[in-house]
């Protein structure tokens, strides 16, 4: 009797030392390969650390991250030499002058959280081309007295959808409108042609709540649980009012999550990778 319990308390504490196969990490996608994202390998902090440890059974997840469905367009115009991020490309709507910027990009894995949606911004006052000179924001102008003046309707709107992917939640097979979180105060509003305003070099974020299946959102569309391989569309629109230099290029939208391990989802080999 007593070797049958003591053979009972061996396998408990056996079990109490295995390491759990589930669990949560963090994760980001972007457009096209993510591990060559520019600005996310600049970022020995937070992104690089994932970029090297979220690893499937595949390996690292994010060196195997192109799928046919991403893309960056715009109507902005020609890439070129970014004057906030020096080997950075990206394409010019100057002042008072419109476009619009699209990014499409597939979650490698379910998400088990809100969704940071990061646009990392490059605003210049009209006619600089240095960031340490002449750093602006969106929406503001400053008048010939030198009074300053604060313009929302010149400023940015940002639109989010949701599309179905490979292994959509049952039903979700029409797209809906993401909605996203106030900061502060955490009221949900539907990002649909919202404005943000955006300065000089620094990220602006956004909480994307997560959505869930039989829930819904804000514009009034049912939702569903997102999935490793749906895919997330994003639209900066730039109005005609527009009283920055604003640049955006394929790298400058990230969304940043934690991942439901088990979840992993490969795609195409990065170029050199």
């Amino acid at each position: 009797m007593e070797l049958k319990k003591m053979f009972v308390v061996i396998i408990a504490a056996m079990l109490l030392a295995t390491p759990a196969l589930a669990g949560n990490v963090p994760e980001f996608d972007a457009v096209d390969c993510d591990a060559q994202n520019f600005f996310a390998v600049a970022d020995l902090v937070q992104h690089v650390p994932v970029i090297n440890n979220n690893v499937g059974p595949f390996g690292p997840i994010n060196f195997s991250s192109s799928f046919p469905p991403e893309s960056f367009t715009t109507t902005a115009g020609q890439l070129f030499p970014d004057p906030c991020f020096p080997g950075y490309v990206s394409a010019l709507t100057d002042v008072w002058n419109e476009a619009v910027y699209n990014w499409t990009i597939v979650l490698q894995m379910k998400p088990e959280s809100d969704i940071n949606l990061n646009i990392k911004d490059c605003i210049l006052k009209h006619n600089e081309d240095c960031i340490w000179t002449g750093a602006g924001q969106s929406g503001r102008y400053r008048a010939t007295n030198g009074q300053l003046f604060f313009v929302p309707s010149a400023n940015p709107t940002v639109t989010a959808v949701a599309f179905p992917g490979l292994y959509a939640t049952p039903n979700f097979t029409s797209p809906f409108i993401m909605d996203a979180r106030t900061l502060p105060g955490l009221n949900l509003v539907p990002l649909e042609d919202a404005l943000y305003t955006s300065k000089a070099l620094w990220y602006e974020g956004i909480v994307m709540a997560l959505p869930e299946t039989g829930a819904t959102n804000t514009s009034g569309q049912t939702t569903y649980n997102l999935k490793q391989g749906d895919i997330i569309t994003v639209k900066v629109t730039i109005p005609g009012n527009n009283t920055a230099d604003i640049r955006y290029g394929e790298d400058n939208v990230i969304l940043k999550y934690i991942g439901i391990v088990g979840t992993w989802y490969y795609g195409s080999r990065c170029a050199g990778g």
